[in-house]
C-alpha cells in the first residue's frame, strides 16, 4: 500500500513539472488594462457642388402630314417578267413587289400600264396581273403606286418599268428609256366620277423631259379646248358636262412641237355619269300629301 501511495505522489510531481516547464517555454504576459482612446469627433462638412441647368431639348422641325405619312418612301419592283426577257406565250403574268406601304382596296393601290394603254388597278400584290392576248414583239410594263385619291406619288422609287418580248425580239413597239415620253395616270378610260368639288384630274409623269415654261410641256386637247401644263402638279378640269369625252395628251418641246416618240402621245376616252340626286323620304311624303290635298 505504501508503494501505491508513493507511485501516485510521483505522478503528481511529474505532471506539475511538465506544467511548469510549459509555462516557462511559452511565457505569460501580464494582462494590461485597455487604454481609453479619446479622439475629437469632427462634424461633417457640407459639400457644395455647382448645380447645372438642364439643357433644353432641340425642338423637332415641323413637317407636313404627307411627310410624316411617307417617312419611308414606297418602293416598287417588277419581279416578273424581267427586263429583256423573251416570253414564250401570249399570256404573261406580271408579279409586283411593293415595300414601305400597304396596298389595299380602299387605300394605296398599284396601277399597271401595258404599253400605252389605260392603267389597270391592282390591290393584291400576292397575285399577278394577268396580261392576255399579247402580240408578238416588244412590250413595256409600267407600275406605280397611287394614293387613296388615285393620284400618283412623285417619288422615283414608287415607279418601275420593264421591257420584255413575246416570242421574238421585235422593236416596232418599243419606247427607248433614254428618250422623252409620258406616263399618263388620270383620267382613265371608262366611267370617271368627279371628286367632291366636281373636278376631273389630269395626272401624269414625264420622263427625260424636265417641265418648265421654256422647256418641255404637256398639252391636253379636249372638246376643242387646249390646256398647256408646265408643272408636275396634277391639273383639274372643272365643270365638265355629263357624257363622253375624248382627250389627247401630248408631250411638246420648247418650240411647242409634239415629241415624236411612241409614248409621248396618249388618248383617253371617258364618260361622266349622270348624277341623280337622292330625295329625302320625308320631303317625298310631304310632297305626295300636298298633291293629295290639291285633288
Amino acid at each position: 500500500m505504501i508503494y501505491g501511495v508513493q507511485r501516485k505522489v510521483l505522478y503528481v510531481w511529474v505532471a506539475w513539472c511538465l506544467v511548469a516547464f510549459a509555462k516557462a517555454q511559452m511565457g505569460e504576459e501580464p494582462v494590461r488594462k485597455a487604454e481609453r482612446v479619446e479622439e475629437e469627433v469632427r462634424s461633417a462638412e457640407a459639400v457644395e457642388e455647382t448645380v447645372r441647368r438642364a439643357d433644353l431639348a432641340e425642338k423637332p422641325k415641323s413637317e407636313s402630314a404627307l411627310g410624316r405619312l411617307f417617312s419611308n418612301t414606297p418602293k416598287v419592283k417588277i419581279e416578273s417578267p424581267q427586263d429583256g426577257q423573251v416570253m414564250p406565250w401570249e399570256t404573261v403574268d406580271v408579279f409586283v413587289r411593293v415595300d414601305q406601304v400597304t396596298i389595299e382596296e380602299d387605300g394605296h393601290r398599284v396601277h399597271v400600264i401595258l404599253d400605252n394603254a389605260s392603267p389597270i388597278e391592282h390591290t393584291n400584290v400576292l397575285k399577278p396581273v394577268i396580261l392576255r392576248g399579247l402580240a408578238p414583239g416588244a412590250h413595256t410594263v409600267r407600275v406605280f403606286v397611287v394614293k387613296p385619291d388615285g393620284k400618283m406619288l412623285p417619288h422615283p422609287e414608287s415607279f418601275a418599268r420593264t421591257d420584255f418580248y413575246v416570242r421574238r425580239q421585235d422593236f416596232s413597239n418599243f419606247q427607248p428609256v433614254d428618250r422623252p415620253y409620258l406616263t399618263v395616270n388620270l383620267p382613265k378610260d371608262g366611267v370617271v366620277n368627279p371628286d367632291a368639288d366636281g373636278k376631273v384630274w389630269l395626272d401624269f409623269l414625264t420622263h427625260q423631259a424636265p417641265l418648265a415654261k421654256d422647256k418641255y410641256r404637256v398639252k391636253a386637247m379636249m372638246s376643242g379646248v387646249e390646256t398647256i401644263v408646265s408643272t408636275r402638279d396634277p391639273h383639274p378640269w372643272a365643270g365638265l358636262a355629263e357624257g363622253r369625252h375624248r382627250v389627247v395628251i401630248e408631250l411638246i418641246d420648247e418650240d411647242g412641237d409634239p415629241v415624236s416618240e411612241i409614248f409621248a402621245r396618249v388618248e383617253r376616252t371617258f364618260e361622266i355619269s349622270r348624277v341623280v340626286r337622292a330625295v329625302n323620304p320625308k320631303e317625298a311624303d310631304s310632297a305626295n300629301l300636298w298633291l293629295r290635298r290639291e285633288r
